[in-house]
């Protein structure tokens, strides 16, 4: 792992799953952090040596003030959302025009570095001629959310480009571990709670996962290591199938899964209930719940998402959970510590 040496790091979004565990990652190994976030994100499990600057990316005045006297910064601040109840306005003020106010800030500032956080959705559907998907894979996301994330990346890019600060941008698979209650840990929990009691049993798509620990390690590791102005998927060995993860999940939670008799053609054709979705979304916030789908990410039925890892390994990284396993037996034990599930 990198030493961060004293480095001033300034992590953005630090009030989340994934930032408060980056922030905390950094602290241990040697930077000395800052953190920022809404003033309403909770900043409970950040360590007590990190200081915390509450600001809002749409605000020019308050992130450029968290900039200030920073070496290196991390952006994992974003909207994270596949719900059909928000506009593409929203993201485009928060994750897009705020990325914007945060790359002026940088300039405004002189930060040396910046480590971006995008998304492998940045992809869209993988072409199957192309797979395994490697970082030259053509960019078509098909979210609001990825679609944010992809003009995200390619706004701190130039600043690479343009200003040669140095950038590099994470683009991480869906992101699981201790702590995660959505994307990725929103199926988890409900193949734990006995929500989920199906899977396509013809089907043999690849179900592409990032242990949090891993990422947050990547990201540090990447800083020192990686070259500037590239992009590096975040994904573990990934020698897995969707119903091999969803079997294993149920069988680890003590459920019952069951694999429906499903081909190619009817699988995908369930990508395709965006009219059925939003009701379902509907349905489960008026009774206090996360829903168990959401209209945005049901395109990611509809390919098979076998993600390369290669340019990532060749740096030198070294990934602590490789595979799924033991990561998912982690993450169901916290569920059950938290008393989400029996």
């Amino acid at each position: 792992m990198s030493d961060g040496g004293g480095r001033r790091a300034l992590v953005t979004g630090a009030g989340g799953f994934v930032g408060t565990k980056l922030a905390n990652e950094l602290a241990a190994t040697g930077y000395d952090v800052r953190g920022t976030d809404l003033r309403t994100a909770d900043t409970s499990e950040l360590s007590e040596d990190i200081e915390f600057v509450a600001a809002d990316l749409t605000k020019p005045d308050e992130i450029r003030e968290a900039v200030e006297d920073i070496d290196v910064v991390f952006h994992t601040a974003a909207l994270f959302s596949y719900s059909s109840q928000l506009d593409w306005s929203v993201f485009e003020r928060v994750n897009v025009d705020g990325t914007e106010n945060l790359c002026d800030a940088v300039l405004d500032e002189g930060v040396e570095k910046v480590v971006h956080w995008s998304t492998s959705g940045v992809y869209g559907t993988p072409k199957d001629e192309l797979l395994p998907v490697t970082e030259d894979h053509p960019k078509n996301p098909k979210s609001n959310y990825d679609l944010s994330k992809w003009l995200q990346e390619k706004a701190v890019m130039k600043l690479h480009r343009q200003h040669g600060v140095n950038v590099k941008a994470l683009r991480p698979v869906p992101i699981y571990g201790p702590g995660s209650t959505y994307a990725a840990g929103q199926v988890f929990l409900a193949i734990a709670r006995g929500w989920l009691k199906f899977y396509p049993l013809y089907i043999d798509h690849r179900f592409a996962l990032i242990h949090v620990r891993d990422i947050v390690r990547a990201a540090a590791y990447l800083e020192d290591h990686g070259e500037p102005g590239e992009a590096y998927n975040v994904v573990d060995h990934q020698d897995y199938t969707m119903k091999q993860v969803m079997r294993y999940t149920a069988s680890v939670a003590d459920q019952t899964i069951v694999g429906l008799p499903v081909g190619e053609r009817g699988y995908k054709s369930l990508s395709n209930l965006d009219v059925v979705v939003p009701w379902i979304e509907k349905a489960f916030h008026a009774a206090g719940l996360d829903p168990i789908v959401e209209k945005d990410s049901l395109f990611y039925l509809k390919g098979n998402y076998w993600v390369d890892n290669q340019k990532l390994v060749d740096t030198g990284f070294e990934f602590e959970y490789p595979d799924y396993r033991e990561g998912v037996r982690e993450t169901i034990e916290w569920f059950r510590e938290e008393g989400m599930i029996d």
